[in-house]
């Protein structure tokens, strides 16, 4: 007598592995299709509906190279990544790496670009909601007090950068524009993508704006940024960039968690 766990394990191993042998000795011919065409037709609902989830995770790669590449990558990688997560959500977060390293597309490095782009927006938009810090949490902040202010950048932050036009590409399938075709640029660009009022936001930045945010994003301090900035501005001009570049963070809704420290002991936390 075979036991509903063994039946649900072989049933699995044939889904997951996309081969009915597993599963064959359970289940039993019947009228005009046997045990494998059986099998099958678990076996492809199973694949279709994971393609059907990087369809929708990755809208920008499958605009780029089109519904029938798109799902030859995808069945490539469904074959190479049986899923282990519940929650299909996930299932396509090694996709990016999966495009930049397979013999099947990394011929075009802009595919497992723009599949990162894809990712970060959805990550972006599932972040989950927290306070960001306005200004009005400055306003009554004593000037010595600057130099010790630390942030961590949002939950719905992601930072990227690109060597090939995907940013463009993804604005154009966006609003249904013709899609412009993938091209390298002249210099690799930093961007950031975030959410704010519920909408997705991406905008370049650019190399010391990147270099600043990720001083911020490693935990250091305001007197950190400015020192990241004096090497790539003359020191007269560092105070003023520093104050645009944090006045744009805090208006796009980009820092969370101000925290002042004195030395090693914190002077104000304000979330």
């Amino acid at each position: 007598m075979t036991h509903l766990r063994d039946i649900q394990r072989a049933m699995q191993q044939s889904v997951l592995v996309c081969d009915a042998k597993p599963a064959l000795a359970i289940v039993a011919d019947s009228q005009g299709a046997t045990a494998r065409d059986r099998l099958h037709v678990y076996i492809h609902a199973y694949r279709a509906r994971l393609a059907e989830v990087l369809g929708n995770d990755f809208g920008g790669t499958l605009a780029m190279i089109g519904e029938k590449r798109f799902g030859e990558l995808a069945q490539a990688y469904i074959r190479a990544h049986p899923s282990r997560e519940f929650n299909a959500r996930w299932y396509g977060e090694a996709f990016p790496h999966f495009l930049s390293t397979t013999p099947q597309a990394s011929e075009n490095p802009a595919i497992g670009e723009m599949a990162k782009l894809d990712w970060g927006i959805g990550l972006s938009f599932d972040a989950p909601d927290e306070p960001s810090v306005g200004p009005k949490e400055l306003e009554g902040l004593a000037p010595e007090l600057w130099p010790h202010m630390r942030f961590r950048l949002h939950r719905s932050v992601q930072r990227l950068r690109f060597e090939f036009n995907v940013a463009m590409i993804r604005r154009a399938a966006d609003r249904r524009d013709p899609i412009p075709e993938a091209a390298r640029l002249a210099a690799s660009q930093g961007w950031v993508v975030s959410r704010m009022d519920g909408r997705i936001f991406h905008r370049e930045i650019s190399d010391d704006e990147n270099a600043a945010l990720a001083v911020t994003a490693s935990g250091g301090s305001f007197a950190d940024v400015c020192d990241e900035l004096c090497l790539w501005h003359d020191a007269s001009d560092v105070a003023m960039r520093a104050v645009t570049l944090l006045r744009d963070w805090i208006d796009s809704g980009w820092l969370a968690d101000l925290v002042v420290e004195s030395g090693t002991s914190p002077v104000s936390d304000f979330n």
